[in-house]
Order: C-alpha cells, then structure tokens, then sequence
C-alpha cells in the first residue's frame, strides 16, 4: 500500500500547486514551474515503495503511453542528422515523461486538492486576462490603435502566444462553468470571470479554439440537457448568451476579418479561385502527407522533420495572403500545424497511436469526469491545426492537466 499521509498529501498538493502557478508565470519567472516538478519528483523518490508505484503505473495505460511517446523521442536521436534541434526538443518534452510517472503511479492527491487546482488555475486564468486586456488599454490609450486588443497584441503575460493563450482560457471557462453548475458559492465572481475570458477569447480570434469552444460546449450543453431539466428561463438565458457571442464575432472588425478569411479558405480547398489564400496549412499538411509515407514506421526524427518539411516546400509555388500582400510559402519557415502529423513525422506511426490513444481512450471509460473530457475535446480540435507541443506553453498543460485530470472522481455531469 502506497503512503497516502497528510504530509506526504500535502508536499504533493503543495508542488501542484507551484506549478499551477508557474503555467500563469512560465515566460517571465521560471521558478514556480521548475521548483513545482522538483519537489513532487523529490516527493515521490522519498516516498519510496517503488514497486507499489510502478505497480500502480502498469495499471495506468495513459500513464505507459506518454512515457513511451517520450521514449520515442529520445530513440529518435539516434537517426536523427539535427542532433542540436533534436536535444532542445528532447529537454522540451521531458515534463511528458516526469509529470505522468510521478502523479499517476500514486494516489496521494484528494479529489478536492484537485478541485482547488483546477480552481486556482482558472482564477490566474481570468487575472491573466484582466492583466492581458489592462495593458493592451493601456497602449491603446497611448497608440490609439485598436489592434492593441487584438491577437498577438493581446497576450502581454504569454507574449506572442494566442493560440496557446486561447486554449488556457477555453478551458479555464468550462471550469467556471462547472462551478456554476455545481456550486453556490462565488457565483456573482465566476459569472464575471467567465465574461471577462469569453471576451478575451474572441478578441484573441484564434480560430481554432473559438470553434473547439464551440463545438465543445454544445456537445456539453447536449448531454446535460439529457440527465438535468433545463428550464424555460434557463432556455432563454442561454440562447441569449449564445445570441451575443455570435453577435461579437461578427461585430468585432477583427475577428470578422478572420472568419471571412476562413471562408475563403474553405472556398480554396473546394476549388475555387479566391487570389486570397489566407491559410498555408493545406499546403503544409500537404507536403507533410508526402513525407511521412516516405518514413511512415519511423519517421526522420525530432530534430530533422521540421527540416525536412522547409526543404520540400522549396518546390511549392504557392503564395498566401500574410495581411498586406501574397508571398511564396517558401520564405518562412513552418513546422507541420497540426500535432498529430508532427508526431507522425518525427518518431513514426508508433507515436502517432500513442497520440490518438491518449486523445480518444478515457471517452470509452465509463465515469470519467466531465471536465477531463472537456479538457481533451479542446486539446484534441487545437492539435489538429497547431503544432501545440512545440512549444513550453503547450506541453506543460498538458502533461500536468492530463494526470491531474484523469484522476478526479466523477461527480455531477456538465
């Protein structure tokens, strides 16, 4: 039996809770992030009982499969030719293979210890965003430029990182909600910071998680209206907010220059003759297709896919619009955009199974808490048009929330 004391309870909470922090701090002070992952590992080499834990680790199939999508990773070095690139992304990725181990090869955390986390992250969440719109205020009142709200010109806390920002956000509001639906307490708080992140949201226009918050919320709002009866004013109430955010989208200059654009795109794809490619992604997924049935088992390793990419898009004369003009996709630089085909590509179809098990698994378990699911759906639809574990940002939630998650006790269903 594993110890599952107070003490050792708390040196756990109390690292999860550091790290929590650290996600909101991770671009300006790296000590919450990096002191979080020190003292669980130290708590759970301290704690001893290795065998009972790599017991309860066999037990734990997510658990193998990020250790082994890890695995992957650092065997790919061995083909791999980039062997500087290939170790940053080594050292990238290494909280995919502690995270899991050290939390999900134990029990010790409570079910409302990680309530509270969940809690606490949505809570910086919503700072970050008041943070986020303060400053972008702030240089509007000097600049006048009402692009100071908008996308990259929004994230102040996580620079240059909406994508990454949206994703945070969408799922922090699903907590909100959660909290709204099972709990009387700080509801006039939660409904604002809900506001304040939906808000947020649209004006970051990250299309990807604009349509996951979507699509994840009405399958959500579907299955909840199957086990709770939903009344009349509930109705109404709903069909208002829902009336307003679409109302937003397409009232706000900006976003609705990006929906436009999307369906443009989607013109593009079907045929058409649009002279406005906004996208480079099918072109990328394109030219990533062709490489992996090159290196389907494989792959050419993390530190030479990327490469490979940029060098076969040397041939592809496509242009596509960057706001101002068309210019050859061949002058930037891209990773794949979409996780799923950047996996496949580096360490092979081993890892690309890896992804899809940890991505589809626990929606064929009975009981699985409502928000693991969420968090997964969100995860899931940004995966496929980012390349979201290139970067710290991504990888860390990831590889904190899907331990942390996967351990709550069903209760109520969203």
């Amino acid at each position: 039996m594993l110890n599952k004391t107070k003490d050792i309870s708390f040196y756990y909470f109390l690292a999860c809770t550091s790290f929590v922090l650290g996600l909101f701090m991770q671009d300006f002070f790296k000590i919450p992030l990096t002191g979080g992952i020190i003292v669980l590992g130290l708590s759970w080499i301290f704690t001893f009982a290795y065998k009972e834990k790599f017991q309860a680790l066999l037990k734990q199939p997510a658990a193998i499969a990020f250790i082994a999508l890890y695995l992957l990773h650092l065997l790919s070095m061995i083909y791999t030719e980039n062997h500087a690139e290939g170790w940053n992304d080594i050292r990238l990725k290494i909280t995919l293979f502690l995270l899991p181990l050290f939390m999900m090869s134990t029990r010790v955390l409570l079910s409302e210890q990680r309530i509270f986390l969940l809690k606490f992250f949505a809570g910086l969440m919503m700072l970050m965003a008041g943070a986020d719109l303060t400053f972008s205020l702030s240089e509007y009142l000097i600049s006048a430029n009402p692009e100071a709200f908008y996308y990259t010109k929004l994230t102040h806390v996580l620079a240059s990182k909406p994508h990454y920002v949206a994703w945070y956000y969408s799922f922090a509001m699903f907590i909100a909600l959660y909290h709204l639906l099972t709990s009387n307490k700080w509801r006039a708080l939660w409904i604002f910071g809900f506001i304040l992140l939906l808000i947020s949201l649209i004006l970051l226009s990250s299309r990807a998680y604009i349509m996951a918050f979507i699509i994840v919320f009405s399958v959500s709002f579907v299955k909840w209206m199957k086990t709770s009866a939903v009344s009349k004013l509930a109705w109404v109430k709903m069909l208002f907010a829902v009336s307003l955010f679409f109302g937003a989208l397409f009232v706000i200059p900006k976003t609705n220059l990006r929906i436009n654009d999307t369906v443009i795109e989607l013109q593009e794809l079907v045929g058409a003759d649009t002279h406005k490619q906004t996208n480079p992604r099918v072109y990328l997924w394109k030219y990533a297709l062709d490489l992996i049935v090159e290196k389907p088992i494989l792959g050419y390793g993390v530190g030479d896919a990327k490469v490979q990419l940029n060098s076969a898009l040397k041939d592809c004369d496509a242009k596509f619009w960057n706001g101002e003009r068309n210019i050859p996709i061949s002058e930037k630089s891209y990773n794949f955009h979409n996780q799923f085909l950047q996996t496949w590509a580096e360490v092979g179809i081993f890892g690309f199974l890896l992804l899809i098990f940890l991505m589809i698994r626990p929606f064929y378990i009975k009981e699985q808490h409502p928000l693991f699911l969420i968090f997964l759906g969100l995860t899931f639809i940004g995966f496929l048009t980012e390349s979201m574990l290139e970067r710290q940002a991504g990888v860390v939630l990831i590889a904190f929330m899907y331990p942390l998650l996967s351990g709550l006790n069903k209760t109520k269903s969203i």
